[in-house]
């Protein structure tokens, strides 16, 4: 009868716990909250689209103004270019420095839920709580308002912001945060994602010494390079201060990526592999969890493909300085 638990059915749930066996079916249910990414419901979503674009849009333009006040008068276009790419670097490492630490929270409390609750919500109250749940829906949209941001200046002024490997790697994960966070499933998968945008920040330091060193000329270069303590030839020049840096960057750069963008994703995919293989996400549909799974993949090979060039550039060692032209022999 209704209400009434038998004999058989309650020693089931004590077999099942005390091995750890998994309910034969795991209910996926739909948590609609102020930060749910529904497509189908075109108004609501173009709205809050247009909101976390605009977010990143109008601290682009406030940067667009600062850079009119930092920056010098550029006298050609390589200095032209500086002032047109500060606002987007200043942005991106902005970007990838707050959604990396959402993401490294968003972590912390996923590790901590059965492997269920990682990949999608389950009903009965399991996995995140709905103020956790609706923080990694803001986060989503951070990330989602960003790249769409970004991909429309560079569209706009292709190829000047940004080559076709920077657009596809937009594109990709402007898919994947769709299918992921419409369903609201694949979350570990996202939240060791967005954890690799750590690496961003460290290459834009790179791009402003580079800017500063040899397109501006400026001598901040060769104070910061003094103040890290460096001497000799390695201050005797812009050039050469530019040079020093940028090979220290370079080797934070790195140990940086390796640890956010081929560790991470060395543990993470393998683990959301055998999630699938085992079953556990056979709730999540799966066009998504194979799309989201490929498209992770491209992200992957790009990063392999971003690390390569990085590890070819080390391998030369650092760059040799220029002698001080007072330099007697």
């Amino acid at each position: 009868r209704l209400g009434v638990v038998s004999p058989c059915s309650r020693a089931r749930k004590r077999i099942i716990k005390m091995f750890g066996a998994k309910p034969a079916a795991n209910v996926r249910v739909y948590a609609p909250g102020p930060y749910t990414m529904n497509p189908l419901d075109v108004k609501d979503f173009s709205f809050k689209l247009f909101k976390y674009f605009m977010v990143w849009e109008l601290l682009r333009q406030v940067l667009l103004r600062v850079a009119h006040w930092l920056i010098p008068a550029p006298k050609d276009d390589k200095e032209k270019d500086v002032k047109r790419f500060f606002p987007k670097q200043i942005t991106g490492a902005v970007h990838a420095a707050l959604v990396a630490v959402y993401a490294t929270i968003i972590l912390r409390w996923m590790v901590a839920l059965a492997p269920e609750d990682q990949y999608y919500v389950r009903a009965g109250g399991r996995g995140l709580t709905t103020s956790q749940r609706d923080f990694l829906e803001h986060t989503w949209w951070l990330f989602l308002g960003y790249l769409v941001q970004d991909t429309t200046h560079m569209v706009i002024q292709y190829p000047k912001l940004g080559k076709m490997d920077m657009m596809v790697h937009h594109v990709v994960f402007c898919m994947a945060a769709v299918l992921a966070g419409s369903t609201q499933t694949m979350t570990l998968p996202f939240a060791w994602l967005l954890i690799g945008e750590a690496s961003t920040p460290i290459l834009t330091v790179r791009w402003c010494i580079q800017s500063a060193a040899l397109t501006m000329k400026s001598e901040k270069v060769i104070t910061v390079a003094k103040a890290l303590g460096y001497k000799g030839a390695a201050v005797s020049s812009v050039q050469n201060a530019g040079k020093a840096l940028e090979f220290l960057n370079g080797v934070c750069l790195i140990i940086t990526f390796f640890l956010v963008r081929i560790v991470v994703y060395a543990i993470g995919y393998p683990h959301m592999i055998w999630a699938w293989r085992s079953g556990i996400m056979s709730p999540v549909p799966t066009f998504v969890s194979s799309s989201v799974a490929g498209l992770i993949g491209v992200g992957a090979l790009l990063n392999v493909h971003w690390f390569s060039i990085m590890i070819g550039k080390a391998v030369k060692g650092p760059p040799k300085l220029e002698k001080p032209a007072s330099a007697t022999f």
